[in-house]
């Protein structure tokens, strides 16, 4: 057995507005695929004549009645949208909000944190492709989509151009191909041809028997402890030299970015680059400059580096480049078939090694009471399991409550009896405690914490109209997943 497709649903988060609270925890509300505005408002005139900048957060949610775990997900736009609007994809966590997460502050200037996660999106092949490349060119809507070292690219030619399409069609319409013509039916996500969706002005998104698909591995270069000076045990600034293999740049991803070391006192110390090419930790000052791999300013180390000793310093380098709009993405493996430019379309994917409910570490707090997690380990549900920080407090030698920090009390229990909360959203439990773990002896006041997740990938999208946009009968977002 293994997660299917009807496994799979997009859930909405907690919170859906226009300001830094907008997001949070996984909610209930599906995202209704093909209906219009389901996960985006409506763009209004004013909105197109000024700009804007728009965040939603929804949940790729694995909800497999038998809790099954989904492997290898992998979710990417699959084209951008027909209008003069376009979307960033990024991978959020359990509970971020708009205020954690937004990439800018407004349409011209960037924010901090637009490195923070990495923030990618869908472009049209710019180079055709005959199978056998290590990098592939995609032409994008703006030069500051990003591309996951190490991550993967979904490339497809799904897009038929064109096409004769029934005139009542509109875009974003299921359709299905008949007499020489594609004619509207009730929405479907099945776009196996003669299925598809109407996706422009003479264009349908469907997959043909000859139509290719796949993931590419994005390549990541490290260069680990590459020598950049030397200590002298008396200059707390020493020389740093440029980095060697900087071709295109420093990767500023986070887990990706630069970390120096040099022994001081006898101590190995350690200096952090940021994303601007900061330095801190073990130092006062220091300076990178991310694109060059050269130092504007020498690292000054809270002590000397000690004398003849190496200063080291372990990095990446980026993934991809950018000349104009066009974005070069190198590989680690190579492109299996060949694709045309008119109908092929690449995206950087938000991946998930695994989607299944997680239990965090159990605190207890009693002087003689035990729990066997080994032989008895609390169970989790795919529909039922929520984010939340759970406290068991015991109210005798046998009676407990539990509360969450979020859901607050959801009921009390016995350690004579299986304790299985009902998530009332749900139907199913947000947990079972099997009875047979409890051990020792439990007092009045004595208490458990754990927290559980839900099997839910966090999905985030930035929406940007530039200003000036024109008024478009419709723009589309065409969001597609994969699972091993």
């Amino acid at each position: 057995m293994s997660v299917t497709a009807n496994d799979i649903k997009f859930r909405k988060s907690v919170m859906q507005t226009d300001t830094d609270v907008n997001g949070g925890r996984k909610g209930n509300s599906l995202v209704i695929s093909g209906a219009r505005h389901s996960l985006f408002p409506r763009v209004t005139k004013t909105q197109r004549e000024n700009g804007l900048i728009r965040y939603r957060k929804q949940f790729y949610c694995n909800e497999n009645e038998s809790n099954l775990t989904a492997y290898g997900v992998l979710v990417y736009l699959m084209r951008p949208s027909n209008a003069e609007d376009h979307f960033y994809l990024a991978k959020g966590t359990q509970i971020d909000n708009q205020g954690d997460f937004k990439r800018k502050e407004d349409v011209d200037t960037y924010a901090d944190s637009r490195y923070d996660r990495v923030w990618t999106g869908v472009g049209q092949l710019e180079t055709a492709l005959t199978g056998g490349e290590n990098e592939v060119i995609l032409s994008m809507e703006s030069d500051d989509f990003q591309f996951p070292n190490g991550g993967y690219l979904y490339i497809s030619d799904n897009t038929m151009a064109a096409q004769n399409i029934d005139e009542d069609v509109n875009i974003g319409d299921s359709v299905l191909f008949s007499g020489g013509s594609w004619s509207k039916i009730s929405h479907t996500n099945d776009i196996s041809y003669p299925n598809g969706w109407c996706v422009g002005i003479g264009e349908v998104l469907t997959m043909q028997e000859e139509t290719n698909e796949e993931f590419l591995q994005i390549a990541d270069n490290q260069y680990s402890d590459e020598n950049i000076g030397s200590g002298d045990g008396t200059n707390t600034s020493p020389a740093l030299s440029t980095l060697a293999n900087v071709t295109d740049g420093v990767c500023r991803q986070p887990d990706k970015r630069p970390v120096v070391t040099a022994t001081c006192g006898g101590t190995e110390r350690t200096v952090n680059v940021d994303a601007n090419g900061d330095c801190s930790g073990y130092c006062s000052a220091g300076k990178l400059n991310m694109d060059t791999g050269a130092w504007t300013t020498d690292i000054t180390w809270t002590s000397a580096p000690d004398n003849t000793t190496d200063i080291l310093i372990t990095y990446h380098e980026n993934a991809y480049s950018y000349t104009g709009n066009i974005a070069t993405i190198a590989l680690e493996t190579q492109v299996a078939n060949p694709y045309q430019v008119v109908n092929t379309f690449g995206c950087g994917c938000v991946h998930g090694d695994e989607v299944a409910c997680v239990l965090g570490d159990m605190a207890i707090t009693s002087s003689q009471g035990t729990y066997n997690e080994a032989e008895h380990p609390i169970q989790l549900y795919n529909k039922g399991t929520v984010y939340e920080n759970w406290t068991f407090t015991f109210t005798s030698s046998t009676n407990f409550g539990v509360s969450g920090s979020y859901y607050g009390s959801i009921g009390t229990g016995s350690i004579s009896s299986d304790f299985s909360p009902i998530n009332p959203e749900t139907g199913e439990p947000y947990m079972v405690v099997p009875a047979n773990g409890w051990g020792g002896t439990w007092a009045n006041g004595d208490s458990i914490t754990v927290t559980t997740a839900p099997s839910a990938l966090p999905i985030l999208l930035e929406e940007e109209v530039p200003a000036g946009t024109s008024q478009e009968p419709n723009n589309l977002l065409a969001l597609g997943s994969y699972t091993e």
